[in-house]
This record gives structure tokens, sequence and C-alpha cells, in this order.
């Protein structure tokens, strides 16, 4: 009986450590994946003049990484530009290639003042959009521009919106609205889409779910051809609420 008993509980003791081993293996499995799976951030190092005189043409370059690798495939890259106080007339201008990870573009600026430089950066489903600053003729000229929009409001979140390159009427669009704030994404927000057709005041209203950190995703589709206005409200539980507007253009 005494031998049975020792035979139990050398069993015992075996299959318990057989079971402990298989939990850490698992647990080693499961680390190891999510290792595997974990997505390395996309860094944008956005290269602008801190000053540059009336009428001078300036060089606006972006270096685009993911860990140590430089990204030659980013999916979009566009710069967009814009006078202190006159955001709604930004200009987007799309970036060409130039190698090694770098991305170019090109612009005169003929009027004294501050400037914005926004980088929007879409590269293996993660974007990002870092901005600069550029003073354009002298600081008296600038500090005079900054003083006649000092009761403008410059918003401190920046929104870019995503959309195919063709949009047909009564075909489901995807629209995806990038949102950053303090150059980083802005989670957790409250965002919808008003949509009007131009010169008609009637409006339909859609919700966002937040697929990824930042990005506000919704499924739509548009009756009828021709021009729309897309407002983009972003709200949150911290009195946040802004809004920006993005044009669309619905074909037959």
């Amino acid at each position: 009986m005494k031998k049975l008993g020792s035979l139990v509980s050398i069993l015992s003791m075996a299959i318990v450590l057989a079971a402990c081993g298989q939990d850490n293996a698992n647990e080693s499995d499961n680390n190891s994946t999510a290792e595997e799976t974990q997505v390395e951030t996309l860094d944008v190092a956005l290269d602008t003049p801190e000053n540059v005189e009336k009428g001078e043409k300036v060089i606006f370059s972006a270096t685009v990484t993911q860990g140590e690798e430089k990204v030659d495939d980013a999916d979009e890259v566009m710069f967009e530009v814009w006078k202190e106080g006159a955001k709604e007339e930004s200009e987007m201008i799309e970036a060409s290639h130039d190698g090694d990870g770098v991305y170019s573009a090109e612009k005169q600026l003929d009027e004294a003042g501050k400037y914005f430089v926004q980088s929007h950066v879409t590269a293996r489903d993660l974007h990002t959009m870092p901005k600069n600053e550029i003073i354009v003729g002298s600081e008296e000229e600038a500090a005079s521009e900054s003083h006649e929009h000092a009761h403008e409001h410059e918003s401190a979140v920046s929104i870019h919106l995503m959309q195919p390159e063709e949009m047909k009427a009564n075909e489901e669009v995807m629209l995806m609205a990038h949102l950053q704030k303090d150059d980083a994404a802005l989670t957790g927000a409250d965002v919808r889409y008003e949509i009007s057709k131009v010169d008609e005041e009637k409006a339909e209203w859609v919700d966002t779910e937040e697929m990824k950190d930042g990005e506000y995703e919704a499924t739509t589709s548009f009756k009828e051809a021709g021009d729309y206005t897309v407002t983009i409200h972003v709200e949150n539980d911290e009195g946040l609420h802004e809004h920006t507007e993005e044009n669309l253009t619905i074909t037959e």
C-alpha cells in the first residue's frame, strides 16, 4: 500500500509539473506572438525653414521612417500650407518621392506673415501629420500680420479626411478622418460627418466609429452626382469642440 501511495504521489507531481510547464510554454508563446505583432510607429521628420523672404520659393521635406527602416512605399504624402488665420483657405500640395524615405514639395510664399506647414503621411496603414511654422518677411511684418489675426481661433486639433480617388452616386463610400492633438492621435472623441450638397441646405448626419487610435470611419452613399461639403465635427468629454470642412465630388 505504501508503494502504491508513493507511486500515486509521484504521478500527481509529474502531472502538476507538466501542467506548469505547459502554462509557461503558452505564456512564452503568447509573449512572443505579442512581440511579433507589435507594429512600430511611423515617424516623420518635417524639415522646413524658420524664416524666408517674401516671394521666395520654399522647399518642404519629410523623411519617413519606421524603426530603422526608411519608408519608400508611402501611400500618400501631402503638404498642407496655410497662412495664420486662414486655415479654411489652406492648399494641399502633393509631394514627390526623392528616395531614401524622403518626400518633398516646393511653394512660393508671396505675402508676409506666419504660415503653417503640415505634412500628411499615410503609409503601412498608419497616418501621422506633424506641423511646422514659417515666418515670411521680417519679424516686424510677421508680428503685424499676427496682430491682425489675434482674435481668430487656430485649432489645436489637426483633422485630415481620407477619401477614395473616385466616388460614384448610389455606391457605398468609406470616409476616414485622422485626428491629432499635440502631435499624438486624438482618441475617444465623438466624431460626426455633416454632409450636404453644395447650394442645398438639407444635410445628412453620419456617426463614425474609431477603428484605430485617432482614425474615425463611416460608410455612406450619395443619391446624386455633384459637389458636396463634408463638415467634420469633433467633440469630447473635456469640452473640445472643433470642426473643419472638406469638399467632395461625386460622379455618375
